[in-house]
Parts: C-alpha cells; sequence; structure tokens
C-alpha cells in the first residue's frame, strides 16, 4: 500500500479548514491548510481559503502570498481577483485595485450564473471603481490644469485623454459600401484646415436670402429618404417618406435640378470654386437639408469614407445639434461644419422652428488627385454594370 498523499487528502484538508474558518477559528484553519497546501494535487481552492485565513488573522503579506498563488494555479479565479483589489484598497494602491477589480467584473460578466453573494461583491466593487476613477481623474486633471487644454494645440490631446478617463467612446470610419484604407479617422475638421471656407461663409446672408426665396416658392422640399423601384426598401431609421427631415436638392446625381437652381445662382456660383466631389452620375450633390421642429435623424453611417460633409448653417434656431462620433456640436449661423459621416453621426432640432442648412459633399482632402480619380472611375464603373444610384449624401 503506498504512503504517498493523494490528491483528496489536500481536498479534505481544505474543507477542514473552511469548517474552522466558519466556526471562527482562522488560527486552526490556517494550520489545516498550510498542510493541505504542501501536498500534490493542492489547487487554488485550497490556496484562496489559505489567504481568508491570513486575512482573518490580520496576516496581509501572507494573505497576498496566497493570493498571487491562487491566481497563478487559475488566474480568473473571480473571489481571488475581488481580494486581491480588497488587499490593495488597504494599501491605498487604487490603481492596482481597479485592475483586479475591472478583471473580475470582466469574468463575472462571462459567467452563466452567479451566486447572490458575488453579485453583491460585484455591486460592490462597481461603486470602488467608479469612486476611485473619480478620484484618480481629479487629480490628473489637476496636475494637468495651465497646460492649455482649452487652447487649439492642446484640443486634440483633451479628446484623447477623455477616452483614456472613460468619458468618450472611441468611434471608428463604419462606410456602408467602401472602406479606402489608411485615411485618418477625423470627425469633425476644423474650418482652419480649408483656405476656401472664409469666402464661402462671407456669402451666408446671399445664400440665406436665395434659401428663404424656395422657402415661399411653394412645396420644393420633399422626403430627404424616399423608396427606389430597383432594391428592397426597409424603414430601418423610420424616416422613410418623413417630411421631418427634408431636402431641396440643387444639384442631385451630379446634375442641377433646373427649376431649383434657377432660383439660387449665387449659392451655385459660391460653391463653384470648391473641391466638390464629382463622381458621373452620382455627385456633387448639393441640397438644402430642413429639420422640421422635434425632428431627430437617429445614428447612422455614410456610404464612403473618400468624401466629406458640409453643413452651412443658414436658419439655426437654439436646441439643435450635430453628433458625430463623440463629439456634439451646435450648429452656429454662417460657420460651416465638416465631418466625416462614415463615423456613427446623428443630429436633432429640439426648438420649435425650422432649421436649414446648405449640405454638400467635398472629396477627402487626403485623398491624392490620382486616387480621386480611381474611385471615381470604380463607382462610374459600377453603374455601367447595372449598380445601385443611391443617396450618397447624408
Amino acid at each position: 500500500m503506498s504512503s504517498n498523499p493523494s490528491p483528496s487528502e489536500s481536498a479534505s484538508l481544505t474543507g477542514a479548514a473552511l469548517e474552522a474558518l466558519r466556526a471562527g477559528d482562522a488560527g486552526k484553519a490556517r494550520t489545516l491548510l498550510e498542510r493541505a497546501t504542501i501536498l500534490p494535487g493542492a489547487g487554488a481552492e485550497a490556496w484562496f481559503a489559505l489567504s481568508l485565513a491570513h486575512r482573518r488573522l490580520g496576516s496581509l503579506d501572507a494573505e497576498g502570498a496566497a493570493l498571487d498563488r491562487t491566481l497563478e494555479l487559475d488566474p480568473r479565479h473571480l473571489p481571488a481577483l475581488i481580494r486581491k483589489g480588497d488587499l490593495y484598497m488597504t494599501r491605498s494602491d487604487s490603481r492596482a485595485a481597479n485592475s483586479f477589480y475591472r478583471a473580475a467584473v470582466k469574468i463575472a460578466g462571462m459567467l452563466p450564473t452567479l451566486g447572490q453573494e458575488w453579485r453583491a461583491e460585484i455591486e460592490r466593487i462597481g461603486k470602488v471603481i467608479d469612486s476611485n476613477s473619480r478620484v484618480f481623474e481629479r487629480h490628473l486633471l489637476s496636475e494637468l490644469e495651465g497646460q492649455g487644454l482649452e487652447e487649439p494645440g492642446g484640443r486634440r490631446f483633451a479628446r484623447a485623454l477623455d477616452i483614456m478617463l472613460g468619458r468618450r467612446q472611441v468611434y471608428l470610419q463604419q462606410p456602408q459600401v467602401f472602406y479606402f484604407p489608411e485615411l485618418p479617422q477625423i470627425q469633425f475638421y476644423e474650418r482652419e484646415q480649408f483656405p476656401w471656407v472664409e469666402a464661402l461663409e462671407r456669402e451666408t446672408a446671399a445664400i440665406r436670402k436665395e434659401l428663404e426665396a424656395i422657402l415661399k416658392s411653394g412645396e420644393r422640399f420633399a422626403p430627404y429618404m424616399q423608396p427606389g423601384t430597383d432594391r428592397p426598401v426597409f424603414n430601418t431609421n423610420g424616416l422613410l417618406n418623413d417630411p421631418s427631415w427634408s431636402a431641396c436638392h440643387l444639384i442631385r446625381g451630379g446634375e442641377e435640378v433646373a427649376a431649383n437652381a434657377a432660383l439660387c445662382p449665387g449659392t451655385l456660383q459660391a460653391l463653384n470654386q470648391l473641391p466638390l466631389c464629382r463622381i458621373r452620375g452620382r455627385t456633387p450633390t448639393v441640397l438644402f437639408s430642413l429639420l422640421r421642429p422635434g425632428a431627430h435623424i437617429p445614428p447612422h453611417h455614410g456610404f464612403l469614407n473618400t468624401r466629406l460633409i458640409c453643413h452651412l448653417p443658414l436658419i439655426v434656431p437654439p436646441g439643435c445639434a450635430l453628433r458625430v462620433g463623440n463629439e456634439t456640436r451646435p450648429w452656429r449661423d454662417g460657420e460651416l461644419v465638416i465631418f466625416d459621416d462614415t463615423m456613427e453621426h446623428e443630429a436633432w432640432n429640439k426648438s420649435s422652428e425650422l432649421r436649414v442648412v446648405l449640405l454638400f459633399d467635398i472629396w477627402r482632402p487626403e485623398l491624392t488627385d490620382a486616387e480621386r480619380e480611381l474611385v471615381a472611375r470604380m463607382l462610374e464603373s459600377i453603374d455601367r454594370f447595372g449598380g445601385p444610384r443611391q443617396e450618397w449624401t447624408q
């Protein structure tokens, strides 16, 4: 008969130690577990139980060593992760504590079931994570105060800091149809990046006057989202044939809409010098985009990331705004807004008045002339094959 201990001996000693812990005899439990953990087959549960005995006895260094061995044997041991976080909290190391707490929360979310005790623990450490994060955020912002985060040279870093602190989500280009790789992931482009912006903005009053004539001339606006006849139609955003988001096109599919264009010669002349996205049969698209009071355009993505969308605000009551990715900007009268519509975006009019912007599309400045030509030829080739002639500007 072999005299070697079996793995069941370690389990038996661990069970007896847990009984001793429940009875309040942490000293006896530690003695039993020190024997159990040197036996073959001693697993993570024996080491975790030993950590509990050390904790009861106030031996924090020994507790930490037992927890380390527990996690070495089972890196996903939920109770050990939580207790390791608690141990770092007793040492006032909230950064280390949060790293273990967050791992525990993530693992708990993967488990099919979780007992009431551990659900309560996950709720508890969630509150500690939030509290620690707020303290860390205050510390970091205090340290960086006066470093120019609000100045033009610091704004991009400020947005990166918000992402790191969890105050902003990361959004990436997700075009519905065509993705051109290696282009920068920029939500809003700044007006100062484009030399032609000031000249266009100086024409705001004249363009608004032509818009007002359009508004007075009758029903030239139609719902922006209209069904096609050659493709299935799914009203996924609830705006199909909805006049709350309407458009009056001056140029559609690259061709002037004669009746509307005739009323807006100044508008078209102002746009004539711009790097409009020109693709035969598709673009440029130039339109007055109207949101009625209470209208909301739900989050969506544009079709291709080789162009940018521009809004020249003409009628912009308070309570109107555009969100692109993790940034929301209100429209300001006469200040051009330039954005990448392949980032998730949405818009709303919470006022009791109309909101109208002049909308048009331009080539992305990062594309070379050769690349623009290739994109245009590709889409024209698709159309010659009988491909979709969809609305490419949203």
